[in-house]
């Protein structure tokens, strides 16, 4: 696991910023999610699109490329891994 929840009250919760830091968190992410090198410093949860599709509608279609970034996800424990799909980001 790279980028564990912490304990906030009962619960875990991800990394949280200021809107300027989320703006600077965001800028700092490389890579991508059908290149399969998605990579962040920060502690924020990336959610990453699990679309894998090689055909659609008969012709061949590019890999989902969408991801999203949330501060303060919340989690019922802490220790948890913040990142849907770990394995499609890098944690640096």
């Amino acid at each position: 696991m790279a980028n564990l929840s912490v304990a906030a009250g009962d619960n875990g919760v991800a990394g949280t910023c200021t809107p300027a830091e989320l703006l600077t968190q965001i800028d700092a992410i490389t890579g991508s999610v059908s290149g399969g090198d998605l990579s962040s410093t920060e502690t924020t949860a990336i959610r990453s699109s699990v679309a894998k599709s090689s055909f659609g509608y008969g012709a061949a279609v590019a890999d989902s490329n969408v991801y999203s970034v949330t501060q303060g996800l919340r989690f019922a424990y802490a220790g948890v891994e913040s990142d849907a799909a770990p394995g499609a980001i890098t944690r640096t």
